[in-house]
């Protein structure tokens, strides 16, 4: 009975370490792209790329990678705050959510060409 309960706990273990792995390269593709923010915001736009297998948001305020939190949500690690991304009735990412102390931004994709999308990908980051 012990040997069975161990092998229980061995197992559930392994599931929750692999569950907190980084999140592959692959899967946070959906998220990358230019996200325009209303006229008038402090932030007129972000982009979002994926690089060295991490998740990157560049803005002309800054850079700061992207932790994810959750399925659509991440920590804005450098401006501790959050970026939840919005999805259509297709499940396609189509807009993000920051809120970063008392800034609060909706901001809605752009779809970049692909020769924009490989100009993104080349960004610097801080």
């Amino acid at each position: 009975m012990i040997r069975l309960i161990l092998f229980v706990f061995a197992l559930g273990s392994s599931f929750i370490i692999s569950a907190q792995q980084t999140p592959k390269a692959d899967s946070l593709k959906e998220y990358t792209g230019k996200y325009k923010f209303p006229e008038g915001s402090e932030v007129t736009e972000v982009t979002v790329v994926v690089e060295h297998d991490t998740l990157w948001v560049n803005s002309d305020k800054g850079n700061s990678e992207l932790r994810r939190i959750e399925k659509d949500v991440f920590e804005v690690v450098t401006y501790t705050g959050t970026a939840s991304f919005k999805r259509d009735e297709n499940g396609k990412v189509n807009g993000i959510h920051f809120e970063v102390g008392n800034l609060i931004l909706d901001g809605k994709r752009v779809d970049p060409s692909s020769q924009q999308i490989d100009k993104l990908r080349q960004s610097p980051k801080m």
